[in-house]
């Protein structure tokens, strides 16, 4: 029984900390090249992460492809809207509203190398 109480406890302390881990984290697939700050992203599916103090950071499997501070705004949405405009002849990645946060770009992007 101690045996079990010890499982079932650890399996709680991991799924606690996956699900906290996930909490400023999604998947957004952009279907078009955009460009966000100085980076250009090419139409794909990325992990979209972030801090409360808004840094974004754009991820393609395990390879970070940009870094982008934003205005984060914790909200509820029914689905995930890549918001765009468009300057010139360029696509521009103005913000992402997600499941869980509102996030608003405006600033340079470092890319990752």
């Amino acid at each position: 029984m101690k045996k079990f109480a010890l499982l079932l406890t650890l399996m709680l302390a991991v799924a606690t900390t996956v699900f906290a881990a996930g909490k400023n984290s999604a998947t957004v697939n952009i279907h078009q090249k955009v460009t966000v700050g100085s980076t250009t992203l090419p139409a794909g599916e990325y992990k979209v992460s972030w801090t409360d103090a808004g840094q974004v950071t754009f991820a393609q499997g395990k390879t970070t492809v940009a870094t982008i501070p934003a205005t984060v705004s914790a909200k509820a949405n029914p689905q995930v809207t890549v918001m765009t405009a468009t300057e010139g002849s360029t696509l521009i990645l103005s913000g992402l509203r997600l499941k869980t946060a509102d996030l608003t770009f405006g600033g340079a992007a470092k890319s990752a190398h």
